[in-house]
């Protein structure tokens, strides 16, 4: 899902906040079965599509919560031209489309359907961190300081949000495809 336009922090923290309650109430919608079903044995269930968006967004609420000046002395400051929104989900798809996958630390275990309301509690709780954590950074900083992304290499701040967003619809396309 290719959002047109954000920018601003301001239009991040709403596409944000949209892209994580998309995702639960589809998730909150569907039959407990349908949780832990899988359309191959090659694709995640839904269960495993939340795991991974939780495995996932642990690590940037863990980093942008640090020090800023930390961030700044472990991976230094962004040197090129910013990616939009549109950029970043099309390069983001271009590498999974030539074969890019999650790495291990992000890859799913197997979830059953009665771990969907604790897994659904512990998302929206990594949103609202998320969304805590971005109220302390400014635009200059948005776009100025970066963090490693597994198949993205360095990203500005500002880039890894536009990710959180694309990575949550992609997975809810995802999941939508399950049924």
């Amino acid at each position: 899902m290719y959002i047109k336009s954000i920018q601003t922090k301001e239009e991040i923290q709403q596409a944000l906040n949209e892209a994580f309650d998309d995702v639960i109430g589809y998730i909150r919608a569907q039959d407990r079965l349908d949780f832990e079903t899988r359309k191959t044995e090659e694709k995640w269930s839904t269960g495993q599509q939340l795991e991974h968006l939780i495995k996932s967004i642990r690590p940037v609420n863990k980093g942008m919560g640090l020090p800023k000046f930390l961030l700044r002395w472990r991976f230094g400051k962004s040197g090129r031209e910013e990616m939009t929104y549109n950029e970043l989900a099309q390069k983001y798809q271009d590498l999974l489309d030539a074969g890019g996958k999650a790495t291990a630390p992000y890859v799913p275990k197997v979830i059953y359907e009665n771990q969907k309301e604790q897994l659904l509690s512990i998302y929206e709780k990594e949103k609202v961190k998320l969304l805590t954590v971005l109220e302390k950074w400014n635009e200059r900083q948005l776009s100025a300081l970066v963090a490693p992304h597994p198949l993205l290499g360095l990203v500005t701040i500002r880039e890894l949000m536009f990710f959180t967003v694309f990575h949550n619809y992609h997975h809810l396309e995802n999941i939508r495809s399950i049924a």
